[in-house]
């Protein structure tokens, strides 16, 4: 994985470009998804969980500001990454506040394990991979025969009513209360996890992480250089 960073155009269109795939979309970027990921990054600038029970263990969700005023912030791939694990959180309907939130949790995760998930086979070519001998990645089963499987996801679990929950602190604090995110390599561990778990917590939101960070990578590197004006974040 390339250590080049990139622009915020670069970084729109490699989104914009990664979340329509195979969808015959233009590569023109349309302004509200420019948007959206600008109110991301203004409420990443302003949000401060330094009273939160256990506040988190960084300090920018997705890309720290530039040092000079009116620079352009330069972005990491990983930077990107957390972008669109931050929009997926938004299209599933969680608020931009907890969005932030949450990934300044998951970040320092996603930093250890994109270098990784960019190097599993590829599932952007949607194919699928007989295992090899000397292969640590997990398998499945389909039609008799086994499969390597490269997909990664984490588990979320958010509450809302505060009140079942029996602690008193949780219950008046003021960030989201969502649990500890749980990660599982393959189909398998991820039908086990939530075989155990969903008799407890009833609602769950599921995200897949490698093919979202290879589309990140791949299309980062065919962005071409836009040229724009001095963007505020």
């Amino acid at each position: 994985m390339s250590n080049k960073t990139y622009g915020r155009g670069q970084v729109e269109w490699a989104l914009w470009r990664s979340f329509t795939i195979r969808r015959g979309a233009s590569d023109a970027v349309p302004q509200v998804f420019r948007t959206r990921i600008k109110r991301l990054l203004d409420v990443d600038r302003d949000a401060d969980f330094a009273e939160a029970s256990d506040p988190p263990p960084v300090r920018w969700s997705f890309v720290a500001p530039p040092e000079e005023a009116g620079a352009e912030a330069a972005y990491a791939p990983v930077d990107v990454f957390c972008l669109a694990i931050g929009l997926d959180l938004l299209d599933a309907g969680f608020k931009q506040s907890e969005v932030v939130y949450l990934m300044r949790y998951l970040r320092s995760e996603l930093e250890v394990r994109m270098p990784g998930l960019v190097k599993r086979p590829s599932l952007l070519a949607r194919k699928q991979y007989r295992p090899d001998a000397d292969s640590t990645l997990p398998t499945y089963m389909e039609q008799g025969k086994t499969f390597a499987d490269p997909r990664q996801f984490v588990v979320l679990s958010k509450i809302e009513l505060r009140e079942i929950v029996p602690q008193g602190k949780a219950r008046s604090q003021k960030t989201p209360l969502i649990l500890q995110p749980e990660f599982c390599d393959g189909i398998e561990a991820l039908g086990a996890y939530l075989g155990e778990s969903m008799p407890r917590r009833r609602i769950v939101t599921v995200l897949e992480l490698t093919a979202t960070a290879q589309a990140v990578d791949a299309f980062l590197q065919e962005a071409p250089t836009i040229r724009r004006g001095r963007p505020k974040a």
